[in-house]
């Protein structure tokens, strides 16, 4: 009996590596450094054992997106570092490689903004309870101070990127993260400028992010 339940316990850990890896990999295959060849197993087999470790399979979809990125920031740029790759260095190849992770889903929002008679109106409309969602307010705190077709901002009192890096020990790895939330207003520069204000990558308390229409 003892002899089952160890290979039920041992099939078990497997299947949720298994997921873990389903996870990591599309970042991994998109992560690259010219002239430099990264050791992607071990990034992948660190993000699976803490993804393990910190049960992941068994927390809410939001949070399961927020741990994807912050682990693979976080070792990515580990080792990176051991490949001499400062990180402001580093945070280049990192974000290059989230952006093209959500490049299919982005520029179908794109697309379906440009095809509205405000595209910005549209992209506040539609991203509100994107980003609800995605910053949920147990996580950020988040509070909408002004949303209409000419402005959309909104504060967050509490950054979950900023206490995962500062519990590792990382405060330097939060910009990264920061870069990887404007990644949608980058992706829509013709249309939407970002203001952002991100005081919780000096250790603040606060950040800002304040949408209005590009100039033309």
């Amino acid at each position: 009996m003892e002899n089952n339940a160890e290979t039920a316990s041992t099939g078990a850990e497997s299947e949720i590596a298994k997921k873990a890896a389903e996870r990591i990999d599309p970042l991994l295959n998109l992560l690259s450094v010219p002239n430099v060849e990264v050791d992607k197993n071990q990034i992948r087999e660190l993000f699976i054992l803490m993804w393990e470790n910190e049960k992941g399979e068994d927390l809410d979809p939001d949070d399961q997106l927020l741990n994807t990125v912050g682990l693979f920031i976080y070792y990515s740029h580990n080792i990176l570092a051991d490949q001499n790759i400062k990180p402001d260095k580093g945070r280049e190849f990192i974000v290059e490689a989230l952006r093209k992770w959500l490049e299919p889903q982005t520029e179908k929002y794109v697309q379906e903004e440009k095809a509205t008679d405000d595209p910005f109106k549209a992209f506040v409309e539609n991203n509100i309870p994107r980003v609800d969602e995605q910053f949920s307010w147990r996580n950020f705190l988040l509070d909408h101070k002004k949303t209409d077709e000419k402005e959309w901002t909104f504060k967050m009192r509490k950054c979950w990127f900023h206490d995962f890096f500062i519990r590792f020990g990382r405060a330097d790895y939060i910009k990264t993260a920061c870069a990887f939330d404007q990644i949608p207003a980058e992706a829509r520069k013709d249309y939407v400028d970002l203001k952002l204000q991100n005081l919780f990558a000096k250790l603040g308390s606060t950040c800002q992010f304040a949408y209005k229409p590009a100039n033309k």
